[in-house]
């Protein structure tokens, strides 16, 4: 049932209104507005519960708060304009209040913990229901589907999209105990993904000896993966690294990693016997179960609040990406049943000379410049950042190496504030036009290193996106991207000019064939990983008490299946759970599909890049704002979200490679 208490009010009240309109309010209504008195007098009652007010207190509600002509101009400019505030004060708040938890440069205390755990909007939309500012904007402006968008959106003017996505704020009344139940979950879910660190210098070989270099700490999943795709440097040398990599990660998403090795620089690992200081060791007791069980389960509070997204599978792809989830499931499968996959593994296994392995998901063997060992870069890149303070100052030259004009550049560097990053890397929005987007990585003593620099390209590629879509957007209702696929997209191809950057490779004709395969073999990888959690949510739904012991289990099934179905086959290795590492399921729940969608995004926008400059057309892009996904696709390149192009191009790739 829904959580509202009066289901038959709008024709009795439309019939009060229509019938004995409160001090003539009726004859005031030009017949042209009759039509959206009546829309909003619908979307209002369906909100309305009895502890609001009598049926005959809603009649006078309606009566007295709908506005037309000029007095609508004037609240739709107020609303803009308060919400601008609301949101930027809010996000600022938010951004002071999880500084310990984010930044490392600042020392942590145990209370950070609950503050960052604190959500300071939580109460917002339960208070403008209660006093009322929420029913106005109901009663005002029309609250419309994601059907509607689809069908209309493109005749829409922006002052009809502005409207959209404001009525779009209150389609549902969550309390705010539920709000802050999920940021409770959320948060505690980051700390334990934050701080989870393996110290790969601890770990001994079958000699004995420490496997990896003195100081290498590592945070999974991230670090892990990211020291297994720098090791292709030196493909033949590394081989018992990568592998040893791929064991640790497999330990923890078996739960099988002695719970004394995270985050613990102390003791001495032995991955083989799985031991620690020669002892049998107490396992993590599913810990890392237990954490996505407990997001998972705040996430499903919201369930009886929206009934026409009454799952967070039907939120995450309907109401937040305005994508069906059967067609990004389409999408995913496209990608991951395409003959460009076995002919890819194909052409890595040649390169390699050797089987593949599960961890080959990561190869990283098509980027250009990749030749460079991980060491060389990492001295390169402390060199020139040897802390955030630099990078900071480097951004307009940056900006200026992607493609920004002078001026553009200088604007947006000082619009983005670096910060050194406590996990892996992220960047922090502004939501008002007095406030900076900040870009989070990784900074460690004597310097940042390739990964972190890495990292920070990817970011930036977020904090440009967020910059325009906030400063260059006509009305701030329509601030950011269709979803967070799309601000991926732009992630992505800034990342992928790191080695540009950084000066060590200018990409020719001939490095295109590979820079589309080393773009096509991550999309296949994240593919899959969002597969296993979009079949794991699934799962959830119908396991509803599950243990975190009987979810780990589901969990490994899960991954095993998609690794069979769609890896197996070309890879020659059964039943891998690699799949499963990535933290992002414990803290972000749903978060992952929009990686491929932002590799799908990202390819269709690097294309048009290719015969547009990027830095006008992204801002223009940009400018676009809050459009539904096809829309702002057509409107941005001038074609539907597709994978056709990327497949396509991969298997044109393959071939001129004779794979």
């Amino acid at each position: 049932m829904l959580p509202y208490g009066m289901r038959t009010t709008p024709v009795i009240v439309l019939s009060l209104i229509l019938a004995a309109p409160v001090s003539g309010q009726q004859s005031t209504i030009p017949a042209p507005e009759r039509a959206r008195f009546e829309q909003g007098v619908r979307q209002v009652s369906r909100m309305w519960t009895a502890e609001d007010g009598t049926p005959r207190e809603l009649e006078e509600f309606c009566a007295k708060f709908f506005f037309h002509g000029k007095d609508l101009e004037t609240l739709f400019s107020r609303l803009e304009s308060k919400f601008e505030q609301l949101d930027g004060h809010f996000k600022a708040l938010s951004l002071e209040l999880r500084r310990q938890q984010d930044e490392s440069r600042l020392p942590r205390h145990p209370v950070d913990e609950l503050f960052a755990a604190y959500s300071p909007r939580a109460h917002l939309q339960e208070d403008f229901f209660k006093n009322k500012l929420a029913f106005v904007i109901l009663l005002n402006f029309p609250l419309r589907t994601l059907e509607d968008c689809q069908r209309d959106g493109a005749s829409w003017s922006r002052r009809d999209w502005a409207e959209t996505r404001l009525a779009q704020r209150f389609q549902a009344r969550v309390p705010a105990s539920v709000e802050q139940a999920i940021a409770k979950a959320q948060a505690a879910g980051n700390d334990y993904v934050f701080n989870y660190n393996v110290f790969m210098d601890r770990i001994k070989g079958s000699d004995g000896k420490p496997m990896f270099r003195e100081g290498l700490k590592l945070i999974s999943h991230w670090g892990l993966r990211d020291e297994i795709m720098g090791l292709y440097s030196s493909p033949k040398q590394n081989l018992p690294k990568q592998q040893a990599i791929q064991t640790v990660m497999e330990r923890i998403i078996l739960q099988e990693i002695p719970e004394s090795v995270i985050d613990d620089p102390k003791v001495f690992w032995d991955l083989g016997s799985n031991s620690v200081e020669g002892g049998p060791p107490e396992r993590e007791p599913d810990t890392r179960y237990a954490q996505w069980l407990s997001v998972a389960r705040a996430m499903r509070l919201l369930d009886p609040y929206y009934p026409a997204f009454p799952t967070h599978m039907d939120r995450s792809f309907r109401l937040e990406r305005e994508m069906s989830e059967d067609s990004v499931e389409r999408l995913l499968t496209e990608v991951l049943t395409s003959p460009a996959g076995g002919r890819a593994a194909a052409l890595i296994r040649k390169r390699l000379g050797r089987e593949l392995q599960p961890f080959d998901i990561w190869y990283n063997g098509f980027k250009p410049g990749s030749a460079t060992s991980e060491a060389d870069l990492d001295k390169l890149v402390a060199k020139r950042y040897p802390d955030v303070a630099a990078l900071q100052k480097a951004l307009p030259d940056i900006l200026r190496k992607l493609g920004f004009d002078r001026k553009t550049a200088e604007f947006l560097a000082s619009k983005i504030e670096v910060d050194p990053a406590r996990g892996a890397g992220h960047a922090f929005e502004a939501s008002m036009r007095t406030e900076k987007s900040h870009l989070r990585t990784k900074v460690p003593d004597g310097g940042m290193d390739y990964k972190g620099f890495n990292t920070a390209m990817h970011e930036l590629g977020h904090c440009v996106e967020q910059v325009f879509s906030l400063y260059r957007v006509d009305h701030t209702l329509l601030q950011g991207v269709p979803n967070s696929a799309f601000t991926e997209g732009y992630a992505f191809v800034f990342q992928a000019k790191d080695m540009e950057v950084l000066g060590l490779a200018k990409p020719g004709e001939d490095s295109a064939p590979l820079k589309t395969l080393d773009l096509f073999w991550s999309l296949r990888e994240i593919a899959g990983v969002s597969l296993v959690e979009m079949r794991t949510w699934r799962w959830l739904y119908g396991h509803p008490d599950a243990t975190p012991a009987e979810f780990r289990e589901a969990v490994v099934r899960i991954a095993k299946d998609v690794w069979n179905e769609y890896y197996a086959p070309a890879f020659g290795v059964k039943d891998s759970p690699l799949l499963a590492i990535y933290s992002h399921m414990i803290d972000y729940a749903l978060y992952i599909p929009n990686y491929p969608l932002g590799y799908i995004v990202a390819y269709q926008v690097e294309d048009y890049f290719r015969t547009h400059p990027l830095g006008k057309e992204m801002e223009r892009q940009c400018s676009l704002g809050l459009l539904t996904p096809e829309e702002w696709m057509k409107r941005a390149v001038g074609g539907p979200v597709s994978a056709r192009p990327v497949l396509e191009a991969a298997l044109k790739a393959l071939t001129g490679l004779g794979a």
